[in-house]
């Protein structure tokens, strides 16, 4: 006869009843033994974790999961259930909750003494869990309890790698974090429900290997009475097991009971797990539907993205789009790129289009560009006899530049000013434009660095007045204003004024407007209007 013909060959290999009751001995006593040393290392993990998240160091982070004994209770309490010993379970279940409050209490403590609280990349990657994270625990899990029934060195090596996949203590300690700094719901919410799907999947995984591996057997449930009567716990175990009723607990029979209580407990994870993956689907499948069809303002030569700002609502989205360009984009393209990005988002994308004037190469070559446009050279003119004529070669240089510049086809430059100081103060450009909305700031700064740059002034100073959001002037009420336009209309010669009356406003009353304006009659276009408004209007326009 072999000298295995006594075992009892199972799907994890030979296991026979002493190698049952070895198991659990050893198991158990892991489980248990919560004395000293495992808060010390447990507590050290859970700082290291905290530095190495708030260090943004991924080797950090993986020396704390490596010495971090959190793993031995958590495999202690998946065989108590499968078992069926209440008392092992409630024993680890009270150590498992402890360990957990310990590692987020010294990460709260410790981020209140970081000179800084940013969210870094490693700690943004630990709170919007998935049922993908669920089904790493459930796998890491299966690993960690065959490393267990697997007895001997045969799988040792495998341990260290069953520390990092299951990664209990990280999500811990951010949750310490999110406490620390205030009080950072998402980041707590996201990072506590990442360690219930890494607690759900061990044990659940666990629970079903213990059970292939026929932990649940008479000799086993046997040597679950000796162990207890016989072994000495310490630490938490030992209090948890002098707390009423926990000696009482014995074996539960009810296998089926069991089982429904992890199920029931994995479910419940399940159901947010599953809705954050839905939701980074939807993400997902928004962001790379933008990114193609952004395609459209990419243009070698003419276009390029400088920022894109996505803003995922309910049921659309919203894109903002800030676009360098040196020939305009009309509503057209913008149409072409929400019909695109709607089609492969799946819902609505709506665009906002943010153009900026831009020369055709980079930047910091504009001079260059701008001088091969004007025909002149970015080289400093050689000192002019006197100070009249050095400012009228800059106003005629000036003037040339803003020609190179990429506008808006609403936007018309009308008049410009320049002005040169004595040596102590910077020279200061003043620009006159007619647009029906104000220029923004990065156009303005564009605009100065391209006259600047020709100018070889880099400290040139840039002031822009412009005729923003006027399109209809109200006379008498507004006569601020039609002042304004009056003395603009004056000193720009692009700018012309369009007066519009109502049919029965008399002539008298549109003479009297054009009067108050004092501008020669060639400069006015009279429209009289076919409605019943008794209103003359004033609106600005360029030829």
């Amino acid at each position: 006869m072999s000298a295995d013909a006594g075992k009892d060959r199972g799907i994890l290999g030979w296991l026979d009843a002493d190698d049952r009751r070895a198991i659990f001995d050893e198991a158990a006593g892991a489980a248990t033994d919560t004395g000293v040393a495992y808060w010390l290392v447990l507590v050290l993990a859970g700082a290291i974790a905290l530095l190495g998240l708030a260090l943004n160091s991924s080797a950090v982070v993986i020396g704390a999961m490596l010495i971090a004994p959190l793993l031995a209770p958590v495999a202690g309490l998946a065989l108590g259930l499968a078992i069926g010993d209440g008392r092992l379970a409630a024993q680890t279940a009270a150590a498992v909750l402890v360990s957990t409050l310990a590692v987020i209490a010294i990460a709260a403590v410790l981020t209140r003494f970081l000179p800084f609280h940013d969210i870094t990349a490693e700690i943004a990657a630990r709170t919007r869990p998935t049922t993908l994270d669920l089904a790493i625990a459930v796998f890491s899990g299966l690993a960690g309890a065959v490393v267990t029934v697997a007895r001997g060195n045969r799988l040792a090596g495998a341990v260290p790698g069953v520390a990092v996949s299951v990664a209990l203590v990280p999500p811990l300690a951010v949750a310490g974090f999110a406490i620390g700094t205030g009080g950072n719901w998402p980041v707590l919410r996201g990072s506590l429900l990442l360690y219930g799907a890494n607690l759900a999947g061990i044990v659940m995984s666990a629970m079903l290997v213990f059970l292939v591996a026929g932990m649940h057997r008479p000799e086993v449930l046997a040597e679950v009475r000796r162990w207890h009567s016989d072994a000495s716990v310490s630490g938490l175990a030992a209090w948890a097991e002098r707390l009423p009723g926990v000696r009482s607990l014995g074996v539960l029979r009810s296998l089926p009971a069991r089982v429904i209580l992890v199920l029931a407990f994995v479910a419940l994870v399940a159901i947010p797990l599953s809705a954050s993956l839905r939701q980074i689907t939807r993400e997902t499948r928004i962001q790379r539907g933008v990114q193609l069809a952004s395609a459209l303002f990419t243009a070698p030569g003419r276009s390029f993205i400088v920022s894109r700002d996505v803003t995922i609502e309910t049921d659309r989205t919203r894109v903002t789009l800030n676009v360098a360009t040196t020939q305009w984009f009309d509503d057209s393209t913008r149409q072409r790129f929400e019909r695109q990005a709607t089609a492969r988002a799946g819902e609505p994308v709506d665009l906002v289009l943010e153009q900026l004037p831009a020369s055709n190469a980079d930047l910091s070559h504009v001079a260059t560009m701008i001088a091969s446009h004007a025909g002149v050279s970015p080289v400093a003119p050689a000192p002019p006899p006197s100070a009249g004529a050095e400012l009228a070669a800059i106003r005629g240089r000036v003037a040339r530049a803003l020609q190179g510049v990429a506008l808006p086809d609403s936007v018309a430059i009308l008049a410009f000013e320049i002005a040169i100081g004595d040596s102590g103060s910077a020279p200061r450009l003043e620009l006159r434009y007619l647009s029906p909305d104000t220029l923004g700031t990065q156009a303005r700064e564009i605009v100065r660095r391209q006259v600047a740059s020709v100018l070889q002034l880099p400290a040139l100073a840039l002031e822009t007045k412009g005729l923003s959001g006027v399109r209809r002037v109200v006379t008498p009420r507004s006569s601020a204003t039609l002042d304004t336009l009056s003395r603009w209309s004056r000193t720009t010669p692009r700018l012309s004024l369009i007066v519009t009356a109502g049919a029965r406003v008399p002539q008298a009353r549109i003479d009297s407007v054009v009067a108050r304006l004092a501008l020669g009659v060639d400069r006015i276009r009279i429209a009289v209007a076919r409605d019943s408004s008794a209103l003359v209007t004033v609106q600005p326009a360029f030829r």
